[in-house]
């Protein structure tokens, strides 16, 4: 406890005689774990001695496995509380940097409350499930998940449409409410049938919040400090699921999972208030590009090699994500006897692997231009890694694939977004880049919504074994189908654009 206490004390001196330092230590995701890592080393060291010589080995390890992951947690949570306190507007902080800092708090609050019931949520949709002629239980516990993610597909276009026209600030702060609502009415929901309502109303919030605080940063950060602020974004959602599951586990193993979607609707609450306090109101400007329209879907699958990074790279990502780990992880960990708060911590692994692996994966890649070969080998890696439940079909095997699946994604997230616009060159020309891009994230959550769907078909047809083997199988055939197209027959190499065209946004 002295080690704990003298850690914590540490962290808070730090931020208050140099805060300037902490900032630099967290600006990025990989320099918080590895902050964070230093004080778990000391405080092992610490409390190592003293348990090894009243405790036996085995309950030792569990104990220092618990401890480690919640230390973890609630040091990330720390310095997000103190990144709150740091975004409050002052004498000598630049406007820009304190708005991005405010958007961080309150989109970290909103991702954290979501993030909460990963590891159960299958669990609890198993409790409000009463039978439905033609529906199985197993069907019905994936039904939430894909129908939260083809509501976020279908609200995002209207949520950016919202924010280009009202701002992203006020947008942000009208949508989270129906997620507010939707968390509190997740929490009372009686039925599977009123589950499926309030998550409903909880996609709208989600969608609202992960465009509006895009729109929020861009133009909130000057042109040269894009890149950083747009880190600033994926921090707070990457901290915010390195922390959700295994807390909510917690939560849920201490108070219940109804508890639990209380507490996400607190989250939710505090992060509309967060951006009612720290946000200053953004100019409406008109959008210079070219706004989506329907016809552009039909434009670009015209494009056969767009079609391929699609069918073959980027749905079955969104498909393993929701479908093996949303879904299947979740439901076979709670068969072999794990808690929730247990299921969180393996599925804690996920996240870790992304934020050490992720960065360093990208810029290799764009060292070195192969971005297809980065994209095929992480389907390749995420496929046959899930496969290792045939070797050992208990805890082992899936927390092989769940780390498998860490390292794909962080193989194959940055480079499947680099691909769009090298193979929709003539498209991004003519439509430009954002309608290309707003088409491709709109046909890749297809993936997002069949995962848990054809998880929980085949699971209840022929067991959740066979359900983890056919994700396994289907991700190594696309995966190896992706790298005969881009990799065996590459496309000659057009004209090259002009200098600043096919930026990602």
């Amino acid at each position: 406890m002295t080690v704990a206490a003298a850690v914590s004390a540490a962290v808070a001196l730090s931020a208050l005689w140099a805060p300037a330092l902490l900032r630099a230590a967290g600006a990025t995701p990989l320099r918080a774990i590895i902050m964070v890592a230093t004080a778990l080393i000391a405080f092992a060291a610490g409390v190592l001695p003293q348990l090894t010589s009243v405790l036996p080995a085995e309950a030792l390890r569990g104990i220092l496995f618990d401890g480690a992951v919640l230390l973890l947690v609630s040091l990330l949570l720390v310095f997000e509380a103190l990144l709150l306190l740091a975004a409050a507007p002052h004498s000598g902080a630049s406007e820009p940097a304190s708005a991005v800092a405010g958007m961080r708090a309150a989109l970290f609050l909103f991702m954290l409350a979501e993030e909460l019931s990963r590891s159960f949520l299958p669990l609890y949709t198993r409790e409000l499930y009463t039978p439905v002629p033609g529906l199985s239980e197993t069907l019905m516990m994936g039904l939430p998940i894909g129908l939260f993610m083809a509501l976020v597909a279908v609200f995002t276009p209207f949520a950016g449409a919202w924010a280009d026209r009202f701002g992203s600030r006020r947008t942000l702060l009208l949508g989270t409410l129906p997620a507010v609502a939707g968390f509190a009415g997740t929490a009372l929901a009686g039925s599977l049938t009123e589950l499926l309502l309030w998550r409903s109303a909880c996609a709208l919030g989600y969608a609202v919040m992960f465009i509006g605080a895009q729109g929020f940063i861009a133009r909130h950060t000057p042109a040269g400090q894009r890149a950083r602020g747009m880190a600033q974004f994926v921090a707070a959602v990457i901290v915010a699921g390195l922390c959700g599951a295994p807390l909510g586990g917690v939560l849920a193993d201490l108070l219940g999972y109804r508890a639990t979607f209380a507490a996400s609707a607190l989250l939710a609450l505090a992060a509309a208030v967060t951006a009612a306090t720290l946000l200053p109101a953004d100019r409406v400007e008109r959008a210079q590009d070219r706004r989506f329209r329907l016809g552009d879907v039909g434009g670009l699958l015209a494009n056969p090699r767009f079609v391929a990074l699609l069918l073959f790279s980027s749905v079955p990502t969104k498909l393993m994500l929701t479908g093996y780990l949303f879904y299947l992880v979740p439901v076979s960990l709670h068969a072999a006897g794990e808690t929730p708060a247990g299921i969180g911590r393996l599925m804690m692994t996920y996240g870790l692997i992304i934020v050490l692996l992720g960065p360093w994966m990208s810029r290799l890649a764009d060292r070195t231009g192969r971005h297809a070969l980065f994209a095929g080998i992480g389907g390749l890696v995420g496929g046959a890694g899930t496969l290792a439940i045939l070797q050992d079909p208990g805890v082992p095997g899936i927390l092989a694939g769940i780390a498998a699946l860490g390292v794909a994604h962080a193989l194959n997230n940055a480079t499947q977004l680099a691909l769009v616009p090298e193979v929709c060159r003539t498209e991004c020309a003519r439509m430009g880049d954002s309608s290309v891009f707003a088409v491709y994230r709109l046909l890749e959550r297809g993936g997002s919504v069949a995962g848990p769907l054809l998880a929980a078909a085949v699971a209840d047809r022929f067991g959740i074994q066979a359900a983890l083997v056919t994700l396994g199988v289907l991700g190594m055939l696309c995966g190896t189908a992706f790298c005969a197209v881009f990799l065996l027959a590459p496309a000659a190499a057009p004209a090259s654009r002009p200098a600043g065209e096919g930026a990602a946004p």
